[in-house]
């Protein structure tokens, strides 16, 4: 039996990615695409955009399993086999990072950084009032392992946290949960800075237009590091030019790379990362991938299992 790793994406880091599968499951064949070994050994295929049509030639394949926190890039794949466990990537240094990630963003936005950033380009010493962080409430859309341990993290920072989520959910402690459409319009009116973990599905897809960003108050931020196709890129603009929301960090895009040629790239109230706000930790995402794959041979359920139903 085997693993297959398969990239287009991570060439440079699938070595990385051997070593620590090697180091974590040493009774196991590690192999890189394209060199396969006998393919009818493959039983595991763990991968990130990997290449279309492949996962059709492993006859014995027992489970998919995603080098990252979502799954797009597998579900995607037209010539993807049917009734395999398609298993998402929640490990603690992910999360660690899209903690960092948020939490560099909303304090940020919460300290008028951005805003003596423009005062220093005209060399204007003006000191701005500052607000205390139980003053400020930050609304995370998405609630899910990544959502919850960020706004745990904002909680113990002393901001008011809220979120939002499609289904309801049971008690999240000292954050308040809105749950789905009747209950967005409540969720954003009380949010100063808007932070989206959302995934990308039928029911979130363009989920945030004009009429949606209406209920920010006046002068909120936005903190994208879900997915792109969430937010109506559009719409963003036409309310970051108005100074509705005051300015937007965005790790996520409809399109990416985000072309040369869009106006996000320049616009001044825009801080572009590209889509790193949870990189992947080779040595502990592959502990991660081995205990769900000792699973599987054991004949228990992998976690987590992406859910045709939910769409993540």
């Amino acid at each position: 039996m085997s693993i297959l790793l398969a990239s287009t994406d991570f060439w440079e880091d699938m070595e990385v990615w051997r070593s620590g599968l090697e180091e974590a499951m040493p009774e196991m064949d590690i192999n890189v695409y394209p060199d396969e070994g006998d393919v009818n050994d493959v039983e595991y295929a763990v991968v990130w955009k990997h290449p279309r049509g492949i996962l059709k030639k492993y006859p014995n394949l027992k489970a998919i399993l995603s080098l990252g926190a979502g799954v797009d890039h597998v579900i995607s794949d037209p010539d993807l086999p049917l009734g395999l466990p398609i298993v998402r990537l929640v490990d603690k240094k992910l999360t660690h990072e899209m903690i960092l990630h948020s939490l560099h963003w909303v304090l940020h936005f919460h300290s008028d950084q951005y805003l003596y950033r423009i005062q220093q380009q005209s060399s204007e010493w003006i000191q701005q009032s500052s607000i205390q962080s139980e003053d400020r409430t930050i609304g995370i859309m998405g609630l899910g392992n990544i959502g919850k341990a960020i706004g745990n993290s904002l909680v113990n920072l002393d901001f008011k946290v809220i979120g939002w989520g499609a289904r309801p959910k049971e008690s999240l402690g000292s954050i308040e949960y809105y749950c789905g459409h009747e209950q967005l319009e409540d969720f954003l009116s009380q949010t100063h800075i808007l932070i989206n973990v959302l995934p990308l599905t039928d029911n979130t897809k363009n989920i945030l237009t004009k009429n949606e960003l209406t209920f920010l108050p006046q002068g909120s931020f936005i903190i994208n590091i879900g997915r792109g196709g969430i937010i109506n890129e559009n719409d963003l603009i036409n309310f970051l030019d108005s100074g509705h929301i005051k300015a937007a960090a965005l790790d996520v895009f409809a399109q990416e790379p985000l072309p040369e040629n869009n106006s996000l790239w320049m616009h001044p109230s825009v801080y572009v990362t590209p889509h790193i706000a949870g990189q992947s930790n080779p040595r502990s995402a592959a502990k991660t991938i081995a205990e769900n794959i000792r699973l599987i041979q054991n004949g228990e359920a992998p976690y987590p299992i992406y859910s045709l139903d939910s769409g993540y």
